[in-house]
């Protein structure tokens, strides 16, 4: 079974890839006709242009989705206090929230380059993840199971993907690009964020895993995007040059 989600994983990469280097590379979100593109409003692909439901499987049926609740009734019972507090500070959607593997010098104050990468790659992925979960509309856990109480806060949109799960693996693939010397650490941290929106009660285990497919599709179809090739860029000159790594 693992061997086989691997390489699903792998047909999915490939294709994706495949589809960006023999086509016109997708701009950012367009301005209007010889206007500068508002930073804060920036994303590295236009929704219009993909859709990105055709490359998920849609959520799990009724049954599986009640197999689902009883593994998160489970570890709502084994959730400590701990686990509880950093679910709901996971909530926060930062690259910056990986300064525990990343270290002290990892701030926003002292990285506006790298936070702007980050933060446009949020956009990115929040316009993206609005076409399935409006599409599927799949109720979040405690609404369609009274004994699921959730720690962390969650919105009214669909469960299916979670956008928290594809910003967390988003930001890792990116980061871990940035910084390779970390990469274990960053795609395990990655990995945290998503599983503590399940054990925070607000998304199922497959809401988690459909959000790391939709950031892998993302970080292949941004490659070839010249405003983030050049924030990229930017990004890992300052952020190596704070870390001291070589640049």
């Amino acid at each position: 079974m693992r061997i086989t989600r691997k390489l699903c994983w792998l047909s999915l990469a490939a294709f994706l890839f495949t589809a960006c280097t023999t086509q016109a590379p997708l701009p950012a979100t367009a301005p209007r006709a010889g206007e500068a593109m508002a930073a804060s409003t920036a994303t590295y692909l236009d929704p219009a242009q993909i859709d990105t439901t055709r490359f998920l499987a849609p959520p799990p049926d009724e049954a599986a989705t009640r197999r689902e609740i009883e593994q998160m009734l489970v570890l709502q019972r084994q959730r400590t206090p701990a686990q509880a507090e950093r679910s709901v500070a996971d909530l926060e959607q930062s690259v910056f929230r990986f300064s525990d593997v990343m270290g002290e010098s990892f701030r926003k104050e002292d990285l506006p380059r790298t936070a702007r990468l980050f933060e446009t790659l949020y956009r990115t992925e929040s316009i993206l993840n609005k076409q399935g979960k409006e599409k599927w509309q799949r109720t979040r856990p405690p609404l369609f199971d009274k004994r699921i109480e959730p720690v962390a806060r969650y919105s009214s949109s669909g469960s299916y993907p979670s956008g928290h799960s594809a910003f967390a693996y988003l930001s890792g693939i990116v980061l871990a690009e940035l910084v390779p010397e970390k990469r274990a650490q960053i795609f395990a941290r990655a990995s945290e964020f998503g599983e503590n929106r399940v054990l925070g009660g607000v998304h199922y285990p497959s809401d988690i895993e459909a959000g790391r497919r939709l950031a892998t599709m993302i970080a292949v179809l941004i490659q070839n995007n010249p405003a983030y090739q050049g924030d990229f860029a930017a990004a890992r000159r300052e952020l190596r040059g704070r870390l001291g790594l070589d640049r």
